[in-house]
């Protein structure tokens, strides 16, 4: 399979030439007037665009079953005044297993919607990208929805920069001792028992929760999907990192509470 560009850039409105290439992951997709479609992508080396696909809601459209949501596609793209044009496409990976086991579809569309809110239009975020493809494939292969899911969090937030402290205590910056800590969202990490003051609004988190974090943080997905993750460590981890989430964002991704419903 070939590597993506990585050195690619969007051509500048004044510039030559008016068009461009790029392979991408389709985040979302919405419904325009007269048929066309807007669809929010995340390409390896532009980040984040916004893209017009003109007459792709009809039933006749080239470009409509290439731009779903999930599919990883190469388009072509003419530089536009409000968005960018897609006047081609062609789909890559369209993730067929995903699509049709209702777990892995709902991980993979919380997924999508994580990264396009974490995410700043026109900022390249290579890690991202390689972040999402990775989980979209392994939920292809099969892997536990749920692991998938968190490993993919977690990688999310450390290229948004929002990556949580795993080793040290964020309100004194000693060493974390096992079993004599917690996990505190609104302070980016762990903290230790100690901490005068660092006990408020902060979670339980087990030492096997806290290693399998750490673990996470240092493995692909393939090795975290991987490992036996017991339920009660798994709801940890769901707390924990969900709670980051809704505190970066303000608020909750609309396809977490499904999931959440879903999972119960």
């Amino acid at each position: 399979m070939q590597a993506y560009n990585q050195s690619l850039q969007r051509p500048s409105s004044g510039a030559r030439p008016r068009s461009y290439k790029t392979e991408c992951i389709i985040l979302r997709a919405h419904p325009m007037r007269d048929a066309d479609r807007l669809v929010v992508v995340l390409a390896p080396s532009l980040g984040k665009l916004k893209l017009t696909a003109r007459g792709a809601r009809k039933v006749a459209s080239k470009l409509g079953g290439h731009l779903d949501v999930l599919n990883r596609a190469r388009v072509a793209i003419a530089v536009g005044h409000t968005f960018d044009v897609v006047t081609g496409a062609e789909s890559e990976e369209t993730f067929p297993s995903v699509k049709a086991a209702l777990p892995r579809l709902a991980e993979a569309l919380y997924l999508m919607e994580l990264a396009d809110l974490l995410l700043p239009e026109a900022d390249p975020h290579p890690a991202s990208y390689r972040a999402l493809l990775e989980s979209l494939r392994a939920l292809q292969d099969g892997r536990e929805p749920a692991a998938v899911a968190r490993h993919a969090e977690l990688a999310l937030l450390a290229d948004a920069g929002f990556l949580p402290e795993l080793r040290r205590c964020v309100a004194c910056g000693a060493g974390v001792q096992p079993d004599r800590h917690r996990f505190a969202p609104a302070l980016g990490g762990v903290v230790c028992g100690v901490c005068p003051g660092a006990s408020a609004g902060t979670l339980p988190l087990s030492l096997s929760a806290l290693k399998v974090l750490r673990h996470f943080a240092e493995r692909s997905v393939g090795g975290a999907a991987a490992l036996d993750i017991g339920p009660a460590v798994h709801a940890e981890l769901q707390d924990a990192l969900g709670s980051s989430i809704r505190f970066v964002l303000d608020r909750q991704p609309n396809a977490a509470a499904f999931v959440e419903r879903l999972s119960r």
